[in-house]
């Protein structure tokens, strides 16, 4: 297969960030500054029969090189070693995986009103807490949550421009040039009907340059009020599955298959922040321009409107409480249509959402001394009465040696967004090292 001219543009841009690690290093006389961790990792699945979902040892080493005053290269590398399994089914087999590749690799260079970044990143916008609606860069991977944010958020190669143009003023713009879909479960049912059904590989969108991602956001600060403008022009992180029925000669229908897309889409969003006292409060929403202008495709989200609001309260220096109240709002859509256009496709018994949707998230936080803290976040949704869990016990055990306990938690009926992630709750254990 040829590969096509954005692939090639990625490897070309990994290459040349390397040579100059390399050279850099050959042509001036400060070293590169070296640090990483190892760290030991077992996840344990909360279903019975309770197997490993996943076991093995990371070491990450992290190089930085600053070159005179205007450019800095940086690059971080993960060695996996292990043994896993790949989909989650309790019957698959083990599988055993060694794994080099790179987490962070980008250039900066700096100049009087402008800022450049270039490479494989992280890029993160929004300000609310776990439930960002501008937040559309890096995608998740809500397969491995665990205690660190590198676990769950996947960088992108991308170009980040940021221009100071006076005051305090921030113009932020961001292009990237291959998509990346969030790494979610899609659960398929045995059968739809009378039909046995089956997955189909997703259908990603083609490597072209009139593919690429574009984002623009505009900060600034209004007295003790921070402020953002956003407008994100990509696809959809999150799949539409289509249901397809499959015939044979005859044109008859012999099994159903779940396929999933990812459409194109428009964000445009917002976000707040502002303290007073031991109190912080923050908004973010966004409206989301889907590819179903009309509302009439079931299998691609309608155009909708999500938006946070809440904030953190400091009850002491150790112990901080936060909590947000999330809605989401569907544009030219009718619940009762969309069940009967499902059933008109060959979904007998469909469950849409309603046109309004409530969510509630909250965080605690607490500091336990100078060397434990405990943190819990949790999401339910009101209509469905699912929720999601994240508890994290962390202890410094000695200098530079720190312990994880923790879990993934997700509860609620079978058709429910976190319900049907059941089986992908797991306990995890971490040991980390950091030099």
């Amino acid at each position: 297969m040829k590969q096509t001219t954005i692939t090639r543009f990625s490897k070309i841009l990994f290459f040349l960030i390397a040579s100059s690690l390399l050279w850099t290093n050959l042509l001036f006389s400060q070293p590169f500054n070296l640090s990483g961790y190892v760290k030991f990792f077992m996840h344990p699945n909360l279903n019975s029969p309770f197997p490993y979902d996943r076991l093995g040892t990371r070491l990450q080493l992290t190089i930085q090189k600053q070159l005179m005053d205007r450019a800095n290269v940086f690059t971080s590398f993960d060695f996996n070693v292990e043994d896993t399994r790949s989909t989650g089914q309790f019957e698959e087999r083990r599988s055993f995986t060694t794994e080099v590749y790179p987490v962070e690799t980008y250039i900066d260079l700096y100049w009087r009103y402008l800022d450049l970044r270039v490479g494989k990143q992280f890029i993160f916008w929004g300000t609310t807490d776990w439930i960002n609606p501008t937040d559309n860069i890096n995608p998740w991977d809500y397969v491995n949550i665990a205690a660190e944010i590198e676990d769950y958020r996947i960088p992108v190669t991308a170009v980040k421009i940021d221009v100071y143009p006076s005051g305090n003023w921030i113009i932020e713009g961001v292009w990237i040039p291959r998509f990346s879909p969030h790494k979610i479960p899609i659960v398929v049912p045995d059968s739809l009907g009378p039909f046995p059904a089956e997955a189909a590989p997703p259908v990603i969108p083609e490597n072209r340059l009139d593919n690429s991602e574009l984002a623009v956001r505009v900060l600034s600060q209004l007295g003790n009020l921070d402020v953002s403008l956003s407008y994100y022009r990509g696809f959809d992180k999150n799949p539409s599955v289509l249901i397809i029925p499959e015939h044979d000669h005859q044109f008859l229908p012999i099994r159903m298959v779940f396929e999933p897309n990812y459409y194109p889409i428009h964000i445009f969003g917002g976000d707040f922040v502002t303290t007073y006292r031991k109190l912080t409060l923050k908004g973010e929403g966004a409206y989301y321009l889907t590819d179903d202008r009309r509302g009439t495709n079931v299998y691609v989200e309608n155009p909708h409107l999500k938006y946070v609001l809440g904030g953190d309260y400091n009850v002491t220096d150790d112990f901080t409480l936060n909590l947000q109240f999330v809605h989401t709002h569907r544009f030219k859509y009718s619940r009762e249509d969309e069940i009967l256009r499902y059933q008109q496709l060959g979904n007998p018994n469909p469950d849409p959402p309603e046109q309004d949707t409530y969510s509630l998230s909250g965080r605690i936080q607490y500091h336990v001394g100078d060397y434990t803290s405990f943190q819990l976040t949790g999401v339910v949704n009101l209509e469905d009465r699912d929720f999601f869990l994240l508890p994290i016990l962390s202890h410094d055990l000695a200098d530079g040696l720190k312990g994880y306990i923790g879990a993934t938690i997700f509860e609620g009926n079978r058709n429910s967004p976190f319900g049907r992630n059941k089986s992908y709750s797991r306990a995890f254990l971490e040991l980390k090292y950091s030099f």
